[in-house]
């Protein structure tokens, strides 16, 4: 295990004094949130509530501490424990005078939250077969370790633009998550030496990258040297002012490949006068057997024998194996005593057979490890138990979600409620020789943060806001990322709803599954399974109107309409932001299609949509509400044609859009490529308050907002905003208080519901007072006070 660092006793010390100030209102939140998130402790989306994120280095615990774990949250009131994407496990739904209680009694048995969130080096991954898999170069589990201690314990690992993740490959099965981690290190040896492949710069998020390759090879005795360059040059030259793009890869993004591996060159050599040299630790002896145990002599059941060949994988080490546990979203319930007995029961098993028995995985389960062939027959009765789920093919049991907007502040979607709806749909379909998936990745994401990790998935959906007359929930949907030596994340090929996933999903992998000598599952989707996945995201792409079907606005396992409301900060902007971005990307997507498509009809039913979606693109922003498509283009006239702020000459072609046959807009195609092109440039011009940078329209064309001179403190202008949506009153206001002088006051109305629950929070993160917030019969009157 990693060594807890030398601060830890006062770090916890200082967390309880500025837990009971911040409940006593001595502190800021701000104050006391900057602490308590690089401890790894996490408000979680129930306002103070929270997680406590355990460092397990590599998915490493021992079957003691994670019985301790357990006893820990439920003696302090915790109702789940949730493992992670990153090979941790959450303590969660605790009250704040806990928290430090639960960090004390986690230090007695060897474990920390230190550096599980804010910008830190985080928790360090480690390939789920390092050490026993019969492919490995070596096993990694030592090297991640040792790095794990030193860093947690360097004070500026605690200082960085932003968060800093590492993940090992032991080279088993390619570079796997060291391709898109900020340091990748994947084992290979060279001369009989051992070492690492180096990659720098991968990671995830709204604009994901594989890593670039730093080192073709250095040998393992430089591990610290590498950690400390990267770390150093990412302290040095990271973005500290814009956390949006503060991650290692923008240092890349903005000097260039070859300059940025150039100037990381320079700190590497810099870092070997100072670094020390990496000496592996003396290693551990084997696991003895428990031969003084007498096994029993159990008959499993016609289950065991499909149990064994799905779950369970033979280790480099003769007569061990490894076997796989899966729970369902990562999730270990800490309410139904008699499941955790048999938890326990699983745990005191596991226990016989050493310390080293036990790892989370990237795939949200638990992976046993060492165990002898006589045991499996007692240990098939304990999983049964524990993982009724294992009577399932595997490919059920490993699809990843992230908690998703169930309890995630920045959550979009509930990504956990349609992994559980793909689960179902898949055991449902009874599909042929689903075993065959047994590797397949399906990953979801409940927002682009990309926690869920889709963008490394066979098949990948990234949660988003979707619209028609009215906002769904949808999916970005991503396909065939490379793990291997090559590495390559997957290709986002369209949007659909939420509702539709499940069908969606298991329709393209029958199609896999009944194509003749078809290749592996990531080479089928990058070619055949990519036209089929598009196919298919065609036929999904008209959905029912609310009348006709509810269920496609309501969200996988809520019991309320899809709305943006309290996802976190209050996503009024957020849901406006999605609304143009998703015609932004029809734009892209459209042309793409154009470069290939030869009919004519096709071509000119593409470029008329792309027309479409350019004039209806930035309607938002001037809180005009199309109620079909000939008043799309009459808006999209009024407000920026007539305005001055699109070019005179388009008028004609958007003023005869409807009248024409999708054969006429061939001849117009450039014409149609520069509208979208000067709408597109508008919108990469627009500030805060949706107003347009070196763009100076017409006067007296501008959106109707009430002007004026400066009134006196008494006064206010008015608004009534009773009957429009969000995020429509949002803009409204946005628009209402642009030309306002800072002080005055805005008066404004709103209905219940979705308007009142998220425009006064937006509002707020403006950076303008919310001075009122009155209900009134069934609406709300909120006066706003215009930042200085």
């Amino acid at each position: 295990m990693y060594r807890l660092p030398d601060t830890l006793n006062e770090d916890i010390a200082r967390l309880g004094v500025l837990a009971r100030d911040y409940r006593e209102g001595k502190v800021e939140t701000v104050q006391f949130k900057a602490f308590r998130v690089p401890m790894g402790i996490y408000e979680q989306r129930k306002d103070e509530v929270y997680m406590v994120r355990i460092r397990t280095t590599g998915g490493v615990i021992f079957p003691e501490q994670l019985l301790a774990v357990i006893s820990i949250a439920r003696n302090h009131h915790s109702d789940l424990l949730h493992i992670t994407t990153r090979q941790e496990i959450q303590i969660q739904n605790l009250s704040l005078d806990k928290v430090e209680p639960v960090l004390r009694e986690l230090q007695q048995i060897g474990l920390s939250s230190k550096g599980g969130g804010g910008n830190t080096v985080r928790n360090i991954l480690v390939s789920a077969g390092s050490g026993i898999s019969p492919q490995e170069v070596f096993d990694t589990t030592p090297h991640a370790m040792a790095l794990t201690t030193r860093l947690i314990a360097e004070p500026d690992s605690y200082l960085l633009p932003r968060k800093m993740k590492i993940a090992f490959s032991s080279g088993d099965t390619g570079v796997d998550y060291a391709a898109v981690n900020d340091l990748g290190l994947v084992a290979k040896t060279q001369n009989g030496q051992r070492g690492f492949k180096v990659y720098a710069g991968g990671g995830g998020g709204s604009k994901p990258s594989v890593g670039w390759k730093w080192f073709d090879f250095v040998p393992e005795s430089e591990l610290y040297v590498i950690a400390e360059a990267l770390k150093k040059m990412f302290s040095e030259q990271g973005n500290r002012k814009n956390k949006h793009k503060a991650r290692i890869r923008y240092i890349f993004y903005r000097l260039g490949a070859e300059e940025a591996l150039r100037l990381l060159r320079e700190y590497y050599e810099e870092s070997r006068k100072t670094a020390p040299s990496f000496a592996l630790p003396p290693e551990k002896a084997q696991p003895a057997s428990p031969s003084s145990v007498a096994w029993q002599d159990i008959v499993p059941g016609p289950g065991y024998e499909d149990w064994k060949r799905r779950y369970v994988f033979a280790q480099k080490q003769a007569g061990r194996h490894s076997v796989m546990i899966p729970f369902i979203h990562g999730n270990l319930p800490l309410t139904d005593a008699a499941w955790l007995e048999n938890v326990r029961n699983l745990l005191y098993f596991v226990s016989l057979f050493g310390n080293d028995t036990l790892r989370f995985t990237t795939t949200q389960n638990i992976q046993l490890r060492h165990i002898q062939e006589k045991a499996l027959s007692e240990l098939y009765t304990l999983v049964r138990d524990v993982a009724p789920e294992t009577s399932a093919p595997l490919p059920a049991n490993n699809i990843v979600s992230c908690t998703g907007a169930d309890t995630c502040r920045l959550g979009i979607t509930l990504s956990k409620g349609l992994a559980a709806a793909i689960r179902r749909e898949l055991l449902k379909a009874s599909l042929p020789d689903l075993d065959r998936l047994a590797d397949a990745r399906i990953h979801v994401s409940g927002c682009p943060n990309s926690c869920g990790q889709q963008f490394w998935a066979d098949i990948g959906f990234t949660g988003k806001a979707l619209h028609n007359d009215r906002v769904y929930p949808g999916y970005q949907v991503w396909l065939a990322a490379d793990r291997t030596d090559c590495p390559r994340l997957a290709t986002p090929v369209g949007s659909i709803s939420a509702r539709d996933i499940p069908r969606f999903t298991v329709r393209l992998l029958k199609a896999y599954l009944e194509t003749e000598n078809a290749p592996s599952l990531t080479a089928y989707l990058e070619g055949e399974g990519r036209r089929k996945a598009v196919d298919l995201l065609a036929e999904y792409a008209d959905i029912p109107s609310f009348d006709d079907d509810k269920n496609y606005y309501f969200d996988w396992g809520a019991d309320a309409v899809f709305s943006i409301v309290n996802r976190g900060a209050p996503e009024c902007s957020a849901g406006l932001f999605d609304m143009i971005e998703l015609d932004l990307n029809h734009i892209r997507e459209y042309r793409k299609t154009l470069e290939t498509e030869t009919a004519p009809r096709k071509a000119g039913a593409l470029l008329y949509e792309t027309l479409y979606a350019a004039a209806r693109m930035l309607l938002v922003t001037r809180g005009a509400e199309p109620k079909n498509v000939a008043d799309t283009f009459d808006l999209f006239l009024r407000h920026f044609v007539d305005s001055g702020l699109v070019k005179e000459r388009y008028r004609d072609l958007v003023a005869t859009a409807t009248a024409r046959l999708p054969s006429d807009f061939i001849s117009r195609r450039e014409e149609i490529y520069s509208l979208a092109d000067e709408v597109i440039e508008l919108y990469q011009n627009m500030d805060d308050s949706l107003q347009f940078k070196n763009v100076r329209p017409a006067a007296e064309q501008q959106p109707p907002v009430e002007t004026r001179e400066p009134a006196p403190a008494a006064e206010r202008v008015f608004r009534d905003l009773r009957g429009v949506a969000c995020p429509m009153n949002f803009v409204h206001v946005k628009m209402q208080l642009s030309p306002m002088q800072p002080g005055e006051l805005l008066e404004i109305l709103l209905d219940d519901g979705a308007p009142i629950a998220n425009v006064p929070g937006s509002v707020r993160n403006e950076g303008h007072q919310v001075l009122e917030q009155t209900p009134v019969e069934n609406y709300w009157k909120v006066v706003i006070k215009k930042k200085i």
